[in-house]
């Protein structure tokens, strides 16, 4: 089964499919870290059935974290490389430590997925190469992706995280792509990222009218 390194709040104990989880502070108390990290967890279980998820997390409760625990929880990770690593965040400023933490990953196998603004400077993890970089597009729908191919994202999914009508904007479009890489895979990272060419409904970045 394909095992999703899910960095983000924590999941609940008894959450669906959850195999291992890494709590890397004090929980602060506040609910919304948990609610995001459901939302996350769901809208990929909507995409892709049956999956394990590997728990590391790194927000205490408010959504809010440091890079260096950012870079505790690739640490993790990298101990037993899942298939599929989601990022539902971004950070505006990178380091050598946390480049390094997600080349390692990426180097041994795992698909990287990060969400990134639409507007605004590069965050990370989505900006370091390799990473595969998901902003929200209003067209898609879930199970549609986009090629988007803008400076700050590469990739475009739905903005709406399943069930959770709350959660939307590229956290939510970047789970909905991990839900689908997840769906569709192929047996190895490179195999999967080669059948995304064909997988795209919309090329090019989204126009709004006025």
């Amino acid at each position: 089964m394909i095992r999703i390194g899910l960095i983000d709040g924590a999941l609940p104990a008894d959450f669906p499919g959850l195999i291992a989880q890494a709590r890397l502070f004090d929980p602060d108390g506040s609910p919304a870290a948990e609610h995001h990290a459901g939302a996350m967890a769901a809208t990929i279980r909507a995409q892709a059935g049956e999956v394990h998820f590997v728990n590391a997390v790194v927000f205490p409760g408010r959504l809010s974290t440091s890079a260096q625990t950012v870079c505790d929880a690739l640490e993790w990770l990298a101990e037993d490389p899942p298939e599929i690593v989601l990022c539902s965040f971004g950070m505006a400023r990178s380091s050598v430590e946390l480049t390094a933490r997600t080349k390692a990953l990426l180097q041994a196998g795992s698909l990287v997925v990060a969400s990134a603004p639409a507007r605004g400077d590069p965050v990370f993890p989505a900006a370091i190469g390799g990473v595969l970089s998901v902003q929200g597009d209003a067209r898609c729908q879930p199970g549609d992706l986009s090629r988007l191919d803008l400076p700050q994202a590469t990739f475009g999914a739905c903005p709406i995280a399943t069930d959770h009508p709350d959660i939307r904007g590229a956290s939510a479009a970047a789970a909905h792509m991990a839900g689908l890489l997840a769906k569709n895979w192929q047996g190895s990272a490179a195999d999967t990222q080669d059948a995304l060419k064909t997988a795209f409904r919309y090329r090019g970045r989204e126009r709004r009218s006025a």
